[in-house]
């Protein structure tokens, strides 16, 4: 199911510790030349996006580039609160309808938060094996987590593709902290999310870290060990994880992880 490698770690790294601006520009075109590449050769592309602060720059330039027709692009969102309102500000559908183009409406697969969870989950899962993902656009959030699979419960062999969640209690502080919340308490605890095979699948990672917030998950996805403990981790064992990271998340990294600067 995944383009991974168990016994080849770090197969592939570009880490660009650039200013905020660029870093954002250059994720966009490393995700814009593989959307083009899969429309050239299969018609359509299919993507998954993050629908985080962190991406907010990465989606602005990648939306503004006249190369992609997004008539041709099903999109994806990897995970969803439950127990908020499909049509709520901070719902991550919603968030995502709002930063795509009005001709990629159409084909984005919203997740539902209107139907019993075990039913939507099997909907969406059955929507996302339809064919092969080209490409997943994602963050790391300050705990390590990607998607919703939080530190220890992330598993790289996990068997199913969507799974329900309970948060770490440091992804709803860091909701609260990046200003989606006023409190604690008003972050859902609950949410659906791909799971770490899921994300693995794609043929394409594109993976943009913003903030020096988040520079202890960028040291310990890049340089530390695979482990559980830190879910950004498992992306090591991608073959085609490109790692966009501004200086101030690049901070504590060593320089052992940096295979190329664009």
């Amino acid at each position: 199911m995944t383009d991974v490698d168990n016994h080849d770690p770090q197969a592939e790294w570009i880490v660009v510790e650039t200013a905020e601006r660029e870093t954002a520009r250059r994720a966009a075109a490393c995700a814009a030349a593989t959307i083009e590449r899969a429309i050239a050769e299969k018609g359509h592309a299919r993507v998954v996006f993050a629908s985080a602060p962190s991406q907010e720059a990465m989606l602005a330039e990648l939306t503004t580039d006249p190369r992609i027709d997004w008539s041709r692009i099903t999109a994806f969102h990897m995970d969803e609160y439950l127990d908020l309102r499909m049509d709520h500000p901070q719902a991550f559908g919603s968030w995502l309808e709002q930063r795509l183009p009005r001709d990629a409406h159409v084909g984005l697969a919203r997740i539902r938060t209107d139907a019993v969870v075990v039913d939507e989950i099997t909907r969406y899962t059955a929507l996302l094996a339809e064919a092969p993902i080209d490409l997943v656009c994602l963050g790391v959030g300050v705990n390590g987590h990607i998607a919703f699979n939080e530190p220890g419960q992330a598993d790289i062999d996990d068997d199913v593709t969507m799974r329900e969640i309970r948060l770490d209690d440091a992804s709803r502080t860091q909701q609260v902290d990046d200003g989606l919340f006023p409190t604690f308490d008003d972050v859902p605890a609950r949410a659906l999310t791909l799971t770490v095979p899921a994300l693995m699948s794609a043929t394409t990672l594109v993976c943009t870290v913003l903030g020096s917030h988040k520079a202890a998950a960028v040291a310990a996805a890049l340089e530390g060990p695979v482990a559980r403990s830190c879910p950004a981790s498992y992306l090591q064992r991608h073959h085609h994880a490109h790692w966009f990271v501004d200086t101030s998340a690049a901070r504590l990294l060593t320089g052992s992880s940096v295979r190329s600067q664009l």
